[in-house]
C-alpha cells in the first residue's frame, strides 16, 4: 500500500537573526554583490568651497585654504567619513620663485590619514571593481608632495576633524636652498554656530569705537578695568579678569588652536544634550557650551575651551574686544578658569565647579602660548586684588578663588618666537593689594 503523499511542512529557523537573514537575504544580495558606488566627481560642487577659501602670501607663494563641512566632506568621497572622524582640507599652493618647494601634509596635521586608508574606509563587500575605483578616486584628490617653480597644485590633506574652526599650518620646504615659508591659517567650518559667530565684529572694531594708546596711556588704562566679570544678572561679580591679550584674532586665535584650544557652541537644546551626555558618560565634547559673562555690557565675544575626557574637567577662557588699540595693535580682555567637576547652586541649579587657585590655569595658558612659540612678551599688573585661602573672594555661583590679585598681560606674535627669547617689559609688582570683598567666606 501506497502511503499518501502529505503536504511538505517546513519552518524558518527559531534564532531571530536566522529568520531575518533567510528572509532578507534575497533583498540585501544585490546591494552586497554591487556595493554602493562613490558619488561621481562631476555631482561634487566644489564652488563654495573655493569661495570662502583663505589666501595667505608670503614672498613669491600663495597658498589658498579651506576645511570642508560634514556634508561636503561625504560629498567629496561618496560616502560618510565623517563618522570616521576624517576632515577633507583643500590646499592650492602656486609657486612664483625659482625653488622647488615640498608639502609636508604632516604640518597640517601630525595624524594625517592616507588616501587608502580614506578609501578603506568605504570599501564594499563582493565588490572589487567598485573598491578598486573608489582606491583610484581617492588617489587623484590627494595633494601632490611638492610644487615647482613657476607651477600650481592643489588637492586635499585628510585630516582628524573639526568643528566650528580648523587650524592648519602650511609650511613649504625647499631643502638644498636653506627656504621655508610658513602659513598659519585658522579656516571656518560651515555647520556649528559658535559664539564668536553671534558678534558684529565690524561694529566693535569700528575706529569710532576703539581709541588708539600709546604704552603709558595703556598701562594707566588698564589700572581703570574692574576687577571681575559680571554675573548673570548683570551686577555681581563673577570671576576675576586675570588675562589680557595683544594681537590681532589671527594672531592670537591660531597659537591657542594649536594648543587644542577650542570654540565652545552657542547653548541650545542640542547642545545642552550633548554636555548633559558628556557629563553622564564620560565622553569628551570640545565644543561644549559655556555660560555667559559680562564685561564692557556684553557677554564674551568669543569662548574657548581646552576639554578632557568629559565636560566636567576643562580649561575654559572667555575674551572680551577691548575698547581700546595699543599702537593699532587688537587688545583682548579675558578670564581663565578650569574646570574640575560639577556641582549645585541655588543661582543656576548646577554649575562647574572651578579650581579656587585661579593663578594655576593663568600659568597654564601661558605655558601654551610659550611652547606654541607665540608669546613675544609678558608683564604682570594689578588686577583683581589679593586673595588667600583665609579670605578668599567668591565668583557668581559662590566658588571661592585665591588669587596673588596680578593680571598677565601677553603680546602675541605671528611669527615664531622661541620660548627662551620672550622677554618682560615693565617691572612686575610684588602683588596687588588687597580690595574689600564683602562675600568673604571661609575655607571649604
Amino acid at each position: 500500500m501506497i502511503a499518501p503523499v502529505r503536504p511538505c511542512r517546513w519552518s524558518l529557523p527559531g534564532a531571530p537573526w536566522a529568520r531575518a537573514l533567510l528572509l532578507g537575504g534575497p533583498l540585501l544580495l544585490p546591494f552586497l554583490l554591487s556595493g554602493l558606488p562613490p558619488l561621481p566627481q562631476d555631482r561634487f560642487d566644489s564652488q563654495p568651497i573655493l569661495h570662502r577659501a583663505e589666501r595667505r602670501t608670503a614672498q613669491g607663494v600663495t597658498v589658498d585654504l579651506a576645511a570642508l563641512s560634514a556634508a561636503e566632506a561625504n560629498g567629496l568621497v561618496g560616502f560618510d567619513i565623517t563618522k570616521a572622524g576624517i576632515q577633507p582640507v583643500w590646499v592650492r599652493v602656486r609657486n612664483r620663485e625659482a625653488v622647488r618647494y615640498y608639502i609636508p601634509p604632516i604640518t597640517i596635521d601630525d595624524d594625517y590619514f592616507s588616501p587608502h586608508e580614506v578609501a578603506w574606509k568605504g570599501h564594499r563587500w563582493f565588490d572589487p571593481a567598485g573598491n578598486l575605483r573608489l582606491d583610484q578616486r581617492l588617489r587623484g584628490l590627494d595633494l601632490p608632495e611638492a610644487v615647482e617653480p613657476g607651477g600650481m597644485v592643489s588637492g586635499y590633506v585628510f585630516t582628524n576633524r573639526d568643528e566650528g574652526l580648523k587650524y592648519a599650518n602650511v609650511e613649504l620646504v625647499a631643502p638644498g636652498q636653506r627656504k621655508v615659508r610658513r602659513f598659519p591659517f585658522l579656516a571656518k567650518v560651515p555647520g556649528l554656530r559658535t559664539d564668536f559667530q553671534r558678534v558684529n565684529w565690524g561694529h566693535l572694531s569700528a575706529p569710532a569705537r576703539q581709541q588708539d594708546l600709546q604704552e603709558a596711556a595703556f598701562r594707566r588704562w588698564l589700572a581703570t578695568l574692574p576687577c571681575c566679570t559680571l554675573g548673570g544678572d548683570r551686577r555681581t561679580p563673577a570671576d576675576p579678569l586675570n588675562i589680557v591679550l595683544i594681537g590681532s584674532a589671527d594672531t592670537v586665535l591660531p597659537p591657542l588652536a594649536r594648543r587644542d584650544w577650542h570654540v565652545t557652541q552657542t547653548l541650545s537644546v542640542t547642545s545642552a544634550w550633548r554636555t548633559l551626555v558628556s557629563s553622564l558618560l564620560g565622553r569628551p565634547y570640545r565644543y561644549s557650551p559655556v555660560s555667559s559673562l559680562y564685561l564692557f555690557g556684553r557677554p564674551q565675544d568669543i569662548a574657548l575651551q581646552k576639554a578632557r575626557g568629559n565636560v566636567n574637567q576643562r580649561n575654559h577662557m572667555r575674551l572680551w574686544l577691548a575698547p581700546v588699540t595699543l599702537r593699532g595693535q587688537p587688545v583682548w580682555v579675558g578670564q581663565i578658569s578650569r574646570d574640575i567637576g560639577v556641582r549645585l547652586t541655588t543661582r543656576t541649579l548646577t554649575t562647574h565647579k572651578i579650581d579656587a587657585e585661579v593663578d594655576e590655569t593663568r600659568w597654564y595658558l601661558m605655558q601654551d602660548l610659550f611652547f606654541s612659540e607665540s608669546l613675544h612678551s609678558f608683564n604682570f599688573v594689578p588686577g583683581v586684588g589679593v586673595s588667600s585661602w583665609e579670605h578668599p573672594r567668591t565668583n557668581f555661583t559662590g566658588d571661592p578663588y585665591v588669587t596673588d590679585g596680578l593680571r598677565a598681560v601677553l603680546w602675541l606674535s605671528s611669527a615664531p618666537v622661541s620660548y627662551h627669547r620672550v622677554v618682560t617689559r615693565w617691572p612686575r609688582p610684588e602683588s596687588d593689594q588687597p580690595l574689600p570683598d564683602p562675600r568673604r567666606t571661609p575655607r571649604p
